[in-house]
């Protein structure tokens, strides 16, 4: 089995289980479990931005990436997206947010790209695999907090990773280690921002950070 299904079937069971055991789950533990989720969240994000070696490239595609994400409104213009899609198929009853949040969550990182490729280039899935069972535990406490929308993350976890995958052969220049430190110093800062907006200390918008990783991309490839 490819690492892509892999991975989008665990997002999808791991949700499936969140719905059903979330109801079962008193909110304060649940709180308390979220909280949790989103102190890891927080300290694998900082793990991934000091792999950072280019800091000012790095801080300089984060500010311009998220003006650029920021001035072109992404997230608003998703969210607007998705909440016609939910009005009009789910009768409006569910929060957006939590795809939103799964989907950036599950899909920033080099063990997304890394799993990905290697998985395309050498049949090996075994980064993938891992990375798999921790978005399934991940998935679960999601589903249990925001609901439905969480599942349908499984479709862009799918999506995406397929592509790394099918196109490995074309990609193997995201596999520099400078390339990846830079990615991760950047998806890094992203991770923290969502682990911060899972805390409710602060709301940031981080789909609108996300052109951020395409410019440091942009970077490594004209250094």
């Amino acid at each position: 089995m490819k690492g892509y299904i892999f991975n989008s079937l665990l997002v999808a069971g791991g949700s499936i289980l969140g719905l059903m055991a979330g109801k079962r789950i008193h909110e304060d533990t649940k709180d308390t479990i979220f909280n949790v989720l989103g102190l890891v969240t927080v300290i694998v994000g900082l793990t991934m931005s000091l792999n950072g070696r280019d800091i000012i490239p790095i801080v300089f595609c984060l500010v311009l990436g998220t003006f650029a994400g920021t001035a072109l409104r992404i997230e608003g213009r998703v969210n607007d997206l998705l909440n016609r899609l939910n009005t009009s198929y789910l009768s409006g009853k569910y929060n957006v947010e939590g795809f939103l949040v799964a989907s950036t969550l599950f899909c920033v990182g080099s063990m997304t790209i890394i799993g990905s490729l290697k998985d395309g280039l050498y049949n090996d899935a075994t980064l993938i695999q891992t990375k798999s069972v921790m978005d399934a535990f991940a998935a679960f406490l999601l589903a249990s907090r925001y609901g439905l929308p969480v599942l349908f993350s499984a479709v862009t976890v799918f999506a995406f990773q397929c592509v790394l995958t099918l196109f490995s052969k074309n990609l193997t220049f995201l596999t520099a280690e400078r390339m990846m430190n830079n990615i991760d110093g950047v998806g890094g800062i992203i991770v923290v921002a969502i682990g911060l907006n899972l805390l409710k200390l602060k709301t940031m918008m981080t789909i609108d950070m996300l052109p951020a990783l395409v410019l440091i991309v942009l970077y490594g490839l004209w250094r």
